[in-house]
């Protein structure tokens, strides 16, 4: 709880520098325990200072050693230093222990998009396609695995999971469009080609009360 607690405090202020300063407030008048040394080296990380977040997360591990959320921390402020091999080892080992855990999965999977190389990629995808199924319904792990498939060179299941990521941030009908025109490529293969129509056949009924009832994207209408 006490991490969770943390990281929230850190996730709602104005900027993770605000965050910084007001760990170092709390410092002033009292040592900080070990949840807000995890807030203040999450904030560290947040503020791009890698280095700073891979050393207090590292003293916190040895105090809690094999914590999950520190180790994914760790692992993550290493990646974010340039310690990427560290990096991949330590999230490696997690998966290992627990290869269908959410938050190792995506928490990997952002940090080899973030390499933006098809061999990341191409990783970051395979990491997540365990996860499709139990991941469908958030938005933000359909982006990150369009962005994985985008970068490893499938844009037929990039372009699925940005339509998805659309649909599931209340923007049907873009999603629709995106789905349509993915139809139209002359590369699609007898399953990808079915699972798009099948999509298109769900949001189609979906789209249409929405236009009954007066409601368009204005993104799309601006274009139009």
């Amino acid at each position: 709880f006490g991490w969770a607690r943390e990281r929230l405090r850190v996730l709602s202020a104005n900027t993770p520098e605000a965050a910084i300063r007001e760990y170092e407030r709390i410092a002033a008048a009292r040592e900080l325990d070990d949840a807000q040394r995890y807030g203040l080296a999450i904030a560290q990380l947040r503020a791009s200072r890698g280095e700073q977040a891979a050393a207090s997360l590292a003293a916190l591990l040895e105090r809690h050693p094999g914590d999950v959320w520190l180790t994914i921390g760790l692992a993550e402020a290493e990646a974010h230093a340039g310690r990427h091999a560290s990096a991949d080892r330590r999230f490696e080992a997690l998966l290992e222990r627990m290869p269908r855990h959410p938050a190792v999965a995506l928490s990997y999977a952002d940090v080899l998009v973030a390499r933006n190389t098809p061999e990341a990629g191409a990783r970051a995808r395979d990491v997540l396609r365990p996860l499709l199924s139990a991941g469908s319904g958030d938005p933000a792990f359909q982006r990150t695995f369009a962005r994985a498939s985008e970068i490893a060179g499938d844009p037929v299941r990039a372009g699925e999971a940005w339509a998805e990521a659309a649909f599931l941030s209340g923007r049907e009908e873009q999603a629709l469009v995106q789905l349509n025109t993915l139809k139209k490529r002359d590369d699609l293969d007898y399953y990808a080609r079915a699972r798009i129509d099948a999509r298109i056949s769900q949001i189609t009924p979906v789209v249409l009360e929405l236009r009954r009832q007066g409601i368009r994207d204005p993104d799309l209408n601006r274009r139009l």
